[in-house]
């Protein structure tokens, strides 16, 4: 049923997804690309994303956890998923029934890995993790990884590393990129693995690094991985974020506007009630900044963003009513871009659409029609 409440909803522009991917295959150039679809593709729906990814062509696909990886599987999805984070022991088992491939980054929990592996007499598919810089997860030495190489059950697939500042082109961020490239090669290179390391930043901004795979993650879903530095390919949008109208109220100057009266009307306004909030993930950090977009005309935020509610200036639309459709995240004009919102509120644009809350109904379009509507936790 593609029926859904029109409150807010997050239109998936799964041929926007498909544009993306073509351009950084070109970028790539023949290497293969690891799909980042970690935390629900990043707000936009793993299961739309990777079934999209995989009739592309998509072989790899990168999670955060063993029970994202599962829900994958159970989607359908054949390729390799590298889950990036931990997995403890009382879970190796579906590891295994799952065929998640885990990463290794450190050599005591390879040896855990590898203890359990052999106690089943079967090998468990690794990535070894190497820190070069990130200062997170992974090993820091060569011996650490002839070690991990060495363990019995482990089947050691690749090598790989995470760049901490490649989305800058700041010399100094460059030169860092650059070692933590060097670093990997170092402890990596020839042992009989694959290897990866550019995500999005060093797919886009330094050419080609030598590896094997490369990792793409926010600039699959058309966003800037450090706004507004440009990106060499016409990115496109896969989420677009409406609401609509759903009340009008046309206030005498000096009218109060929203919880603890931070807005004074300065003069008689027509304002709109648009029923999306922050519980939706439109964030508090909004109130008197952001900016939506109605009938053609740019309407600010005035006063606090509630709960389930913001209330926008309507006041130069004109033939405004209940019921028209609000752009609240769109590539529609700059001011209502997720990168351009979220440079308002100092963040990232991937942080607002993996903030996106799963009470949004995800509509799935393809070929410009709605292919299915996600509604989660619902029937």
């Amino acid at each position: 049923m593609n029926r859904f409440l029109k409150r807010a909803w997050a239109e998936i522009d799964l041929d926007a997804l498909e544009h993306n991917y073509n351009e950084i295959k070109k970028l790539a150039k023949g290497k293969d690309i690891l799909a980042v679809v970690k935390a629900n593709a990043y707000g936009h729906d793993d299961k739309a994303v990777c079934l999209k990814l995989q009739e592309l062509g998509v072989k790899y696909y990168g999670v955060s956890n063993l029970w994202e990886g599962e829900k994958l599987r159970c989607h359908g999805i054949t390729g390799t998923i590298l889950t990036f984070g931990y997995t403890d022991e009382d879970y190796f088992d579906e590891l295994l029934e799952y065929g998640i491939t885990q990463t290794a980054g450190s050599v005591q929990y390879a040896k855990q890995l590898s203890d359990y592996a052999v106690s089943k007499g079967v090998k468990l598919p690794v990535h070894i993790k190497v820190n070069t810089g990130m200062t997170r997860v992974g090993i820091d030495s060569q011996q650490e990884m002839l070690d991990i190489l060495a363990m019995p059950g482990l089947d050691c697939k690749a090598a790989y590393t995470h760049f901490a500042a490649a989305d800058s082109l700041d010399p100094s961020d460059v030169e860092y990129t650059d070692r933590q490239q060097e670093k990997l090669m170092k402890i990596a290179k020839d042992k009989g693995l694959l290897i990866h390391s550019q995500n999005s930043g060093g797919i886009i901004y330094h050419g080609d690094f030598g590896g094997d795979i490369v990792r793409a993650g926010v600039i699959l879903y058309g966003h800037y991985p450090n706004y507004p530095l440009e990106v060499p390919f016409d990115m496109k949008s896969v989420m677009t974020v409406k609401s609509v109208v759903s009340q009008l109220k046309t206030i005498p100057a000096g009218t109060q506007i929203s919880y603890g009266r931070t807005y004074t009307a300065e003069k008689e306004m027509t304002v709109a009630v648009i029923p999306i909030g922050y519980a939706d993930g439109y964030f508090r950090d909004f109130s008197s900044k952001g900016k939506m977009l109605i009938n053609g005309v740019l309407c600010n935020v005035v006063g606090r963003v509630c709960m389930d509610q913001t209330i926008v200036d309507v006041s130069n639309v004109p033939d405004i009513k209940t019921g028209d459709i609000v752009y609240v995240y769109s590539d529609k004009c700059r001011e209502t871009s997720v990168d351009y919102n979220a440079s308002l509120i100092d963040t990232i644009g991937y942080e607002l659409t993996c903030a996106v809350a799963l009470r949004i109904p995800r509509v799935i379009i393809e070929n410009g029609r709605i292919k299915e509507v996600v509604r989660y936790g619902l029937i």
